[in-house]
């Protein structure tokens, strides 16, 4: 009897055992702003672009992906191998260092993709059947098989000059291929991604802007990333700060800091173009981090490195 006593104890602590856990993540960076997450089933995509053309190729011919590059990405012993079953592709802005590749992607892997209008005209433009896009908007939520997607209001830097490069809209598919300039930004966001059974939350900004309002928003609602992918370039001097004030991310890491031109197969492509610069933000963030009394880690990642994202500790 007592024996028994002692295996039902055993059953029910370790069925209860197995209840409290929870599943984490893998992010793995793929270059520039692409990210793939994924929790070793669903697969979720951010700005995937890995046909990186030398500077006198952008500026003298149109735009087209590379394909015998992705081809070998999307093919077994990829660094990536989770590309070739991605469910869903999220497009942070249109330019063609964040869609060119996109359209190729989404059409070998099945995807579906989601972004703006002009992302979705443009990668009509290069072949995907509008039936394999969404268009979403700021203030949408979605679901994209276990994650929860929504769609946060951004803003580019003003990289040029001080002013947006290549502001504006596609208002209908172009006939493809296009020229590089002719990836208009559309509109800036963000993506705030949670994992619904592990609870984890990935929030994503391309570009070194954002619209404070719909981040104080986040922060009123209580809302804690787990880890946060941010691009340094052309950022003010309050950005990293706003960051972390509002997000109070866990695990920052940065991204779309490396060199457009150099291919993203080569040695050194996940190199600095400003190594001082990314040393910087870095300081920056962990400088805010501490003013605000948050724990947080800055990762640097090189490209094809994955992370793993355990569940946060309960409290």
């Amino acid at each position: 009897m007592r024996s028994a006593c002692v295996v039902v104890l055993l059953f029910c602590f370790a069925t209860g055992a197995a209840a409290e856990e929870r599943p984490g993540l893998s992010l793995r960076w793929l270059g520039v702003a692409g990210v793939s997450i994924s929790d070793g089933d669903a697969v979720l995509l951010h700005d995937p672009f890995f046909s990186r053309h030398g500077l006198m190729r952008i500026l003298f011919d149109y735009y087209e992906p590379n394909v015998p590059l992705l081809e070998r990405l999307l093919a077994p012993g990829s660094p990536a191998p989770e590309l070739a079953s991605a469910d869903w592709i999220l497009v942070g802005h249109a330019h063609y260092d964040h869609l060119g590749d996109v359209p190729f992607l989404a059409t070998r892997s099945g995807a579906l993709l989601a972004g703006s209008q002009t992302a979705l005209n443009l990668a009509q433009g290069y072949g995907l059947p509008a039936e394999r896009t969404r268009r979403v908007v700021p203030g949408d939520v979605f679901d994209a098989g276990p994650f929860e997607v929504r769609v946060v209001e951004g803003r580019h830097a003003k990289l040029a000059l001080g002013q947006v490069p290549f502001a504006g809209e596609v208002s209908t598919p172009p006939r493809g291929p296009v020229h590089a300039f002719s990836f208009k930004l559309g509109d800036a966001r963000h993506y705030l991604v949670t994992h619904r059974p592990s609870g984890l939350r990935v929030f994503t900004s391309s570009s070194a802007g954002r619209h404070l309002p719909a981040l104080e928003a986040l922060a009123a609602e209580g809302v804690r990333v787990d880890v946060l992918l941010a691009a340094p370039t052309g950022r003010d001097a309050a950005y990293a700060g706003d960051l972390v004030r509002t997000l109070r991310p866990r695990v920052v890491v940065p991204w779309h800091f490396d060199d457009l031109f150099t291919r993203a197969d080569a040695p050194g492509a996940a190199a600095p173009r400003d190594p001082a610069d990314l040393d910087a933000f870095e300081a920056e963030l962990r400088g805010a981090a501490e003013r605000e009394g948050s724990p947080l880690e800055v990762k640097r990642l090189g490209i094809f490195e994955s992370l793993a994202i355990p569940s946060p500790p309960t409290d």
